[in-house]
């Protein structure tokens, strides 16, 4: 694929939800680095076994594993492609650091692997048909496009049970992120009628924009959350006129953790 190359155009717009979201990062840093923790009441905590340490799931410091999963909701109503929601997989892998400021309000960063594939259904026209295959109608048993990029979150979390003791309990996450894309990709799979599949796999095309930025929500249960993202720019360049897969997302999220 050939670059396209853009001229710049400099204005200065009123505050959008994507800078907001660019403003956020430093300052979950900012707090991160910087907070300090409230004096806790032991006695009227929960037993905590890890008293003498600084570190845990309650204490000043964490740190843990994170596993996500999670898929496209709300559907697409563009007649030029359309997207089937519960075949675009969303995958994130990375660790979560904590920072305490008191028993109910702590700053996390997340760092993550992050992958996200927009499945494309097979019926009605589709854009991608005159993108890639000379304007051919062509019915594939797969076809989608992708993203990989490294994805660093920002978020402060609420906790419900400030007596917790050295547990996760019961939180809230509220936070944004920027998604720094890797590799983006265009990806079709046809059977042969031997049985036999073609795979035409085709990287860093051009219609896609390099870096993303979202916004989230989570509720959790100690080591396990329900997870709901809303993403603030666009997978593809506008330019291109490709439809946009919805702005929802939901998941599950596992933090393994032993206590």
């Amino acid at each position: 694929m050939s670059h396209i190359k853009k001229s710049a155009v400099l204005f200065f717009p009123p505050l959008s939800p994507l800078s907001l979201s660019a403003l956020l990062i430093p300052f979950f840093l900012f707090l991160f680095l910087n907070s300090s923790t409230a004096q806790e009441v032991i006695l009227e905590q929960k037993p905590d076994p890890m008293a003498s340490s600084n570190f845990g799931a309650n204490k000043a410091w964490f740190a843990q594993f994170t596993l996500g999963v999670g898929t496209l909701a709300g559907g697409s109503t563009s007649t030029a492609l359309s997207y089937n929601d519960w075949r675009s997989n969303d995958l994130r892998i990375g660790v979560k650091l904590k920072r305490k400021i008191n028993g109910l309000l702590s700053v996390w960063l997340e760092p993550e692997y992050h992958y996200a594939a927009y499945n494309i259904n097979q019926n009605g026209a589709k854009i991608t048909d005159t993108l890639f295959w000379n304007n051919n109608d062509i019915k594939h048993e797969k076809e989608r496009f992708a993203t990989e990029g490294v994805l660093v979150n920002g978020f402060l979390r609420f906790n419900m049970d400030t007596k917790r003791g050295n547990f996760l309990g019961y939180y809230l996450d509220l936070g944004a992120g920027a998604d720094v894309i890797i590799d983006r990709e265009y990806l079709a799979i046809d059977k042969k009628g031997d049985g036999s599949q073609v795979k035409t796999s085709i990287s860093n095309i051009p219609y896609m924009n390099s870096i993303g930025y979202t916004a989230f929500a989570r509720i959790g249960i100690n080591w396990i959350a329900l997870v709901f993202n809303y993403r603030l720019s666009s997978v593809f360049k506008s330019q291109y006129g490709i439809p946009e897969p919805s702005l929802f997302t939901i998941g599950i999220e596992a933090n393994p953790y032993g206590h």
